[in-house]
Parts: C-alpha cells; structure tokens; sequence
C-alpha cells in the first residue's frame, strides 16, 4: 500500500482535481445563461439539473444540459484510469487494470462532487444523477446499463425522476458488489475499494435529493408533464 502511494499521489491528485474542475462546469447554469440570460437557480426547484432546465426552459436546453453533464463525466473517469496507469512515480510494477479502476472511481467521484459543489458557481450545483451516469459509463457499463433501465421503468410507471433516480442509484452498491464478487472475481481490496466508493456516491445523491425524499412521502413531488 505504501508503494502504491509512492508512485502514486501525484496522479491521484491530479484525477482528483481534474475530475472535481471538470464536475463544476455546471451545463443547466450554463445552457440557461444562453437561453433565458438567467440563473437556473431562480426558477423552478432551484436545482441547476437537467429536470429543472426541462420544466423551466423546455426540451432543447433540457437536452444539452444532458449531453454537456455526460460530457464531462465521461472523460474525467476516463482520464483519471489513464492518469493511474500511465503517470508514475518510480519503477515500481503494479497491475495496470487494477490502477485503472482505482483513477476511474476517484476522478468520478471528484467530478460528482464537483457538479454538486461547484467552485465556480459559490458550491450550489445540481444533484449529480447524470455525472453519476456519466461516471459508470467509463467505471462499469454494466451498472450504468442496468440502473438506466430500472430509472427509465421507475420514471415510466411513476412519472417521478426523483422517484426512479435515488432507487436506481441506490441499487449501484449493490450490483457493484455482486458482479465484482461473483462475475469479475476481483481481490478483496478492489471489491471493498469499489463498493465503498459506490456507496459514497449513492450518499451523495440521496443526499442532494432529502427534499425530493420528504416530498414523494408527502404526495407533494413533481411529475413529468408538470410545470414549475
């Protein structure tokens, strides 16, 4: 572990902060300013989130804001793998794929932070789904295939994105553990490391989404279709 580190902080770092500087590039604050020459934040829920920016502003910037939010998490995960597997320290051999996973989850989980708690804009940023999204797109198709599918039939049935996006996510854990346990074979230490950093991003967006929560248990969230 202390080799590891080693040979490795400086590229550790480095994911860190591009993945949180890329995650606070906030696209529904952006695309907004473009549109409506207005602040997301004042409308609607006040989320700087692509569901706010559909409701408020309507489906093209709704769209862009998607694209833009995927486009950014999708590259920092991918550059923080190739960070840990290509910059290093000393002469020290260590499984490439292995450093790999490690930069992906921590540049992904810097990028969410990022899009949560943007530097640029005084930390009020959105509710991280989409760099979540982003994130296990690079990190683990699998997941990201399978908690879009449960999101889409959640939001389907329920016309709740908040409804489909926490128990979709919620459920990342989970299969996390599942697949790298039983279908990837990993060692202990990956699998720990894994679904440790999943739960830290499941947290994240249960977190950011507490007023959705108390909301949906009170009858009173917002559907698709419904304006704010």
């Amino acid at each position: 572990m202390a080799a590891f580190f080693i040979d490795s902080w400086a590229a550790l770092v480095i994911a860190a902060v591009i993945g949180y500087l890329l995650g606070s590039i906030n696209w529904a604050i952006l695309i907004t300013r473009w549109f409506a020459h207005k602040d997301i934040r004042s409308f609607g829920s006040g989320n700087a989130g692509a569901t706010n920016v559909l409701r408020s502003q309507g489906t093209v910037p709704a769209v862009l804001t998607v694209v833009g939010d995927l486009g950014k998490s999708v590259p920092a995960t991918w550059l923080g793998g190739w960070l840990l597997a290509n910059f290093h320290l000393t002469q020290a051999a260590f499984d490439e794929q292995v450093l790999t996973i490690i930069g992906r989850y921590v540049a992904g989980l810097c990028c969410i932070i990022g899009h949560v708690l943007p530097i640029f804009y005084r930390f009020r940023g959105g509710k991280g789904v989409l760099a979540t999204l982003g994130m296990f797109l690079v990190a683990d198709w699998r997941v990201a295939l399978m908690c879009l599918t449960l999101f889409i039939a959640i939001v389907a049935v329920s016309r709740l994105v908040s409804l489909g996006s926490v128990i979709a996510i919620g459920y990342g854990p989970l299969l996390i553990f599942i697949l790298h346990v039983w279908v990837d074979k990993m060692s202990l230490p990956m699998v720990v490391f894994t679904t440790i950093m999943t739960v830290a991003v499941a947290t994240i967006i249960v977190v950011k989404h507490a007023d959705n929560i108390k909301r949906l248990a009170e009858g009173k969230e917002r559907r698709v279709g419904e304006h704010a």
